[in-house]
């Protein structure tokens, strides 16, 4: 059966391509994501829409085809009640020429002897056999009425036609007219009267109630509750109806009258004459005449109403399909966005313990969809991450965190560049004769507290740990970013490994132990900073005259008996922050000019 595409369908499917639409605007603009819950909003929302829009088409478009099924029922039953009427209209006719034409064989010796009264008795027989017949009448072949009868005693004019056709030796019947004598349609029947040579001596005519007829098979004829079956004339009146006020009735300006005595069959709704709105179903007739037939039309009339009272349960049923695919979508969306939605907020909670700096967070890595393979892509970034934390811990063991951290983001050049800093060289004084009196163990594990102390104090400054010398070790201040007071934090950072180291002497005390003392030298200068070394072994380190300079600074704290020396131009740095006593001048190796040399005892005091 091919599918009509009725308004109601066309309408159903702009509906859902209008929803559809707007659907896929929301998830492609992600409309919901300002919401907390968006991700389970949005495919809640898509499930929902997608199982009502899928249970609208169906149900709409199975509707429209009960719809249809309902209405081709009704229209294949008025085929069946038209093929009926058509035969036994067509039966009544040749049953009614028939009978005239043995009435006429009987009636032919009573012409020549124009025996009224014997014919008219043959005549008052027949209508008694079939009152159908309104109107008899014996004509001789000169067409001159020998005899006639007529159930209302008001006779009409001789057809002059039908008698020329009966005088021609044929039987028929012409097509239906509005008899005003009987005020009904009716049909000419004519036969012609053979005398026994085979000679037309006349013919026997008859006016046929065809219209009674017609009302007969149509009355038992039911569509639904109000549905009847009319036929209408070729003139668009009325030749039966159930309600007979209603023949005769001019309905022609009926579209669907107009298309059936066109010849086509189908059904429309439309108002009727009363202005009812009615389903109209249609179709041709064959009309019983058997000379210049004209079609005749078989209509029927059932209320709009009662066609969609028979669908209206069909209609509550596709409501609650429509209204259960949704409650049924969101069913299934809810367990299945909740399926979706735990593992990505478990990575989400992950995620923040991460960048929270918790490491050793891993995701369940279960199954291979899309979930698993996140989840198993998540940990394998976060054992990433660990790996590169460790690295960066143990790199910076070795090196200064500063450097180990731009080196792991590729921040440090393999080239030098020139910059003023300040550089700091601390030494142990007397750690020779120190470590003869301890084994190996003991002075690793001296200078590892040692140097604890005296790197977190330069890391407390902003200082670069540079390396370590034995016993000493170098740092540098301002190597990155502009950081120009650097002096000051060299200096600082002095002032703490002192403090420090104070602290260190108070707990050697208590274990019973001596003292130590160390050197700090200080110096300002304009060196060269980059990575020294090969491509398999690289140093990140300050070269040039200042940090010679320095190094040797620090040496002179042994010949001045000081603990931090700092050079003059370290000074003109700091002077209004620290104070300082200065030095007697020193010569030293390797410089031609005699250089001066400061001091630092503490900070200065902050005026309130």
């Amino acid at each position: 059966m091919p599918v009509i595409a009725t308004p109601m369908m066309v309408l159903a499917v702009l509906v859902a391509i209008v929803c559809l639409a707007v659907l896929f605007a929301a998830v492609r603009r992600r409309w919901f994501s300002r919401i907390q819950n968006g991700f389970l909003a949005t495919l809640v929302t898509g499930l929902v829409c997608a199982g009502v829009i899928a249970a609208l088409l169906v149900g709409v478009w199975g509707y429209e085809e009960a719809r249809q099924i309902l209405h081709q029922q009704i229209v294949a039953d008025l085929e069946n009640v038209g093929r009926i009427v058509e035969q036994q209209a067509e039966r009544d006719v040749a049953g009614a020429l028939a009978l005239m034409s043995d009435l006429a064989q009987d009636l032919a010796p009573a012409i020549g002897s124009r025996n009224r009264a014997q014919i008219e008795e043959e005549m008052r027989e027949v209508e008694k056999i079939d009152p159908r017949f309104l109107q008899l009448r014996l004509t001789d072949s000169q067409a001159r009425i020998v005899a006639e009868r007529s159930v209302t005693g008001v006779l009409e004019p001789i057809s002059r036609v039908g008698v020329a056709f009966s005088l021609e030796g044929k039987a028929f019947a012409t097509d239906p007219y509005l008899s005003t004598t009987f005020n009904k349609y009716v049909l000419n029947l004519s036969v012609p009267i053979r005398s026994a040579a085979g000679d037309v001596d006349g013919a026997l005519t008859s006016r046929y109630d065809i219209q009674g007829r017609l009302v007969e098979l149509t009355r038992s004829a039911r569509f639904n509750l109000s549905g009847y079956a009319v036929i209408v004339g070729s003139d668009g009146h009325i030749l039966a109806h159930p309600e007979a006020a209603r023949v005769n009735d001019d309905i022609s300006s009926y579209p669907a009258v107009q298309l059936a005595l066109q010849g086509r069959s189908g059904t429309l709704q439309a108002a009727n004459k009363a202005g009812q709105e009615k389903i109209m179903f249609y179709r041709p007739i064959k009309s019983p005449a058997t000379v210049n037939p004209k079609p005749l039309a078989l209509l029927s009339e059932i209320s709009a109403s009662e066609v969609e009272q028979a669908l209206r349960m069909l209609r509550y049923k596709f409501l609650l399909v429509i209204l259960l695919a949704a409650a049924g979508s969101a069913l299934i969306a809810l367990p299945l966005g909740r399926s979706i939605k735990q593992p990505v907020l478990e990575l989400v909670r992950l995620t923040e313990g991460v960048g929270q700096g918790d490491l050793t967070l891993r995701a369940a890595a279960t199954g291979q969809d899309e979930m698993g393979r996140l989840a198993g892509s998540f940990n394998q970034m976060v054992a990433g991450l660990e790996e590169r934390e460790r690295v960066k811990q143990v790199f910076g063991q070795y090196v200064a965190t500063q450097v180990s951290e731009k080196v792991l983001k590729g921040e440090v050049n393999l080239g030098g560049e020139s910059r003023v800093v300040t550089i700091l060289f601390s030494d142990i004084r007397s750690f020779t004769a120190m470590s003869e009196e301890m084994t190996p163990n003991q002075v690793v594990s001296f200078l590892n507290d040692y140097f604890s102390e005296m790197v977190e104090a330069v890391f407390e400054q902003g200082g670069l740990l540079d390396k370590f010398i034995g016993d000493g070790m170098m740092a540098v201040f301002g190597a990155f970013g502009d950081t120009p007071d650097h002096a000051r934090q060299a200096v600082r950072a002095g002032l703490r490994m002192k403090a420090r180291l104070s602290k260190i002497n108070g707990e050697r005390s208590i274990a019973g132990k001596p003292p130590i003392s160390i050197g700090i030298g200080i110096h300002t200068d304009e060196v060269i900073l980059g990575n020294i070394g090969t491509s398999k072994r690289l140093q990140y380190t300050a070269i040039g005259d200042g940090v010679n300079t320095c190094s040797r600074v620090q040496s002179l704290n042994k010949e001045f008996g000081t603990t931090i020396l700092i050079t003059e131009t370290t000074y003109h740095l700091v002077k209004d922050e620290f104070e300082c006593r200065h030095m007697p001048e020193a010569h030293i190796r390797g410089k031609t000019k005699t250089l001066e040399f400061y001091e630092v005892t503490s900070a200065k005091a902050v005026d309130s």
